[in-house]
C-alpha cells in the first residue's frame, strides 16, 4: 500500500512539472521571439502586426509588448490595425498594467467605436454589471415599522 502511494506521488510530480515548466518556457519564448523581431525591425508596430497575422495569441502579444516597455497606445493601435480580437487586445493591455481609460482612449483613436469598447469593459471584464441586468432594487421603509396612520386629535391643530 505504501509503495503505491509513493509511486502515485512520483507520477504526479513527474507529469505536473513539465506542464508548469512548459508554460513558463512558452512565455519566455514569446518574449524572446518578440524581442528578436524588434531588434530586426526597429519598430514595434510591424512586430505586433506580423505576430498577430501569424496566429499568435493577440492577448499574449499585447501584454508582452507593453510589459517590454513599448508605448501602450502604439501597441493597442497596431494590434487593432492587424485585425486582432478587440477583447483580447484590451485584456492583454490591462494585464500589462495599462488602465482602462487609456485602453479605451487608444482604441477610440485607432477607430473603434466607443460603444464596442464600453461593452467589452462592462460585460467581458467584469467592471460593472452586464447590459440589461439593471440595478438591484432597494426597499425603503419608515423607521419604527410600517404605520398606516392614525386619527389626529383636534387639540394638536
Amino acid at each position: 500500500m505504501r509503495t503505491r502511494m509513493i509511486i502515485a506521488a512520483l507520477l504526479s510530480v513527474f507529469f505536473t512539472v513539465p506542464f508548469i515548466y512548459g508554460a513558463a518556457y512558452a512565455e519566455d519564448t514569446l518574449k524572446d521571439m518578440l524581442s528578436k523581431r524588434y531588434k530586426e525591425e526597429k519598430d514595434i508596430c510591424p512586430v505586433v502586426k506580423k505576430s498577430i497575422t501569424e496566429g499568435i495569441n493577440t492577448q499574449d502579444v499585447t501584454r508582452a509588448c507593453i510589459e517590454a516597455g513599448h508605448d501602450a497606445c502604439l501597441v493597442i493601435r497596431c494590434a487593432i490595425e492587424a485585425k486582432g480580437n478587440l477583447e483580447q487586445i484590451i485584456t492583454g493591455a490591462l494585464e500589462a498594467g495599462t488602465t482602462s481609460d487609456v485602453c479605451s482612449r487608444c482604441a477610440v483613436d485607432a477607430g473603434v467605436k466607443a460603444g464596442n469598447i464600453a461593452k467589452i469593459l462592462e460585460t467581458g471584464l467584469g467592471y460593472s454589471p452586464a447590459f440589461g441586468a439593471g440595478l438591484t432594487p432597494v426597499e425603503i421603509g419608515i423607521p419604527g415599522g410600517n404605520n398606516k396612520g392614525s386619527v389626529l386629535s383636534r387639540s394638536s391643530f
